[in-house]
């Protein structure tokens, strides 16, 4: 299992670091313009050509980070 860890940039954004120390995506939340007051957040890995990730439950995005990480198809 990967270790990851985040360090936030903005109120907005947040960067991923690998194990290494090396930032190797971000995270940006959004505002949902479909339910007012609500947010989603985008999971962005560098050089990944699946493309970003929406997740809609902040307590999901270490998970999904994690998942995406370990199945990065060119690293």
């Amino acid at each position: 299992m990967s270790r990851i860890t985040f360090k936030r940039v903005t109120p907005q954004e947040s960067r991923i670091y690998d194990a290494d120390g090396d930032c190797v995506g971000e995270v940006h939340r959004q505002p949902d313009i479909l339910n007012p007051g609500k947010h989603y957040y985008v999971i962005a890995l560098d050089e990944d050509p699946r493309g970003w990730v929406r997740v809609f439950d902040r307590s999901r995005i270490r998970d999904v980070a994690r998942r995406l990480v370990e199945t990065h198809p060119l690293w």
